[in-house]
């Protein structure tokens, strides 16, 4: 069963959902909006057992936790492709993560694909389907949806299932699926699900390059500038752009003010100013709160960047040879951070990497940056 129309009443959605409660498997898509807003705007949902295809409303005042129950509550494997959005808009609806998530496209990392492979790409090159993407930059909060748009949607989910079987029996076959799903466990267990004031900070990328003052500043400011953003739904850059704060923190560490971007239409400069500087002498006051400046603590930086290319090579070897994409094998941060902290239990030695590395030849290549260093 397919239905080419969009669900927007409740007996209607329910009638649908009843015909997947005894499916063990369901694929899963979600078209959102983000255009203008901090959290992503559910607009349609699809869902498909391989046999019944449907597409929900997402915009009702109705309580979809509820709705979707017996879907996403029991024992069913989820099918994504690139799940992390959609995954974050579930995690909005129902208050958490469903426990048994197969992402297609991660999969396929695992297979010899290309990294991060899109749906219409690798349904080509699997299947030889051609997937219509004319309609991807539709408006979905925009009502009635023409019976195009609703297909486009479904094509996202109908042939799901069958993707999900094709590289589910590659890995068995490859003998890789323990490897992605510890490795996928540790993707999802790496994403924070609900956002951190306190760790917004993170999200600026030039904040290490600043002096002891502004750097705890703009560490307030992003905090402050998260909450805002939160409270009002906007964009963080509609609050202040990443190159603003910075500006404003150098400006404080100089002259003890706090002056904002006085054309943003959204800030009151005055009240938010304040706020900011509340803040920042809060922090000021209790010198526990006063971080210093994480350097890099490596006396040859020349030969740090050697080992970790050296490194980084090694490891794409050992991604080519087991045909898995090297992204995922060496991610750059892992390897700076297992050199940086010299972390015995690094996942990039431990783990499934473990099974395919010599552990000898690793630290043969490290021992003496690590002697120098430490």
């Amino acid at each position: 069963m397919q239905n080419n129309k969009l669900l927007t009443e409740a007996e209607e959605i329910k009638f649908f959902l009843d015909t997947l409660i005894d499916s063990k498997i369901i694929s899963v898509d979600i078209e959102f909006m983000r255009r203008n807003t901090f959290f992503p705007e559910p607009c349609v949902i699809q869902i498909s057992d391989g046999h019944n295809h449907g597409c929900i409303d997402l915009t009702l005042e109705v309580n979809y936790k509820e709705i979707f129950k017996s879907i996403f509550d029991n024992n069913k494997i989820i099918v994504l492709h690139s799940c992390r959005q959609d995954l974050e808009i579930l995690y909005m609806i129902l208050g958490y993560i469903p426990e048994k998530i197969f992402d297609t496209q991660f999969a396929a990392s695992f297979l010899g694909y290309k990294y991060q492979i899109g749906y219409a790409e690798v349904m080509k090159e699997i299947f030889q389907i051609e997937i219509d993407k004319t309609e991807k930059m539709t408006n979905w909060k925009k009502r009635p949806l023409t019976e195009e748009q609703i297909k486009y949607a479904l094509n996202d989910v109908i042939y799901l299932n069958d993707l999900h079987k094709n590289l589910e029996e590659k890995l068995v076959k490859s003998k890789k699926k323990i490897y992605f799903r510890e490795e996928f466990k540790n993707y999802l267990n790496d994403i924070e699900w609900e956002p951190k004031t306190n760790m917004a900070w993170k999200r600026i990328k030039s904040i290490n390059g600043l002096e002891k003052i502004a750097y705890n500043v703009a560490k307030t400011i992003s905090a402050w500038r998260e909450r805002k953003a939160i409270d009002l739904n906007l964009p963080r850059n509609w609050i202040l752009s990443e190159k603003e704060i910075i500006e404003v923190s150098k400006n404080f560490s100089i002259n003890n003010k706090i002056i904002l971007p006085k054309n943003n239409r959204i800030l009151d400069i005055e009240k938010d100013s304040s706020e900011i500087l509340s803040d920042i002498e809060n922090i000021s006051t209790n010198k526990e709160n006063i971080d210093e400046i994480p350097r890099m603590k490596i006396k040859n930086n020349s030969e740090y960047k050697k080992v970790a290319d050296d490194l980084y090579e090694y490891y794409k070897m050992i991604a080519l040879k087991n045909n898995i994409s090297y992204q995922i094998v060496s991610p750059k941060k892992m390897i700076l951070s297992y050199l940086k902290n010299n972390d015995k239990n690094s996942r990039l030695i431990n783990g499934w990497r473990k099974d395919l590395i010599d552990v000898n030849k690793i630290t043969e290549m490290t021992k003496d940056f690590f002697h120098a260093n430490h």
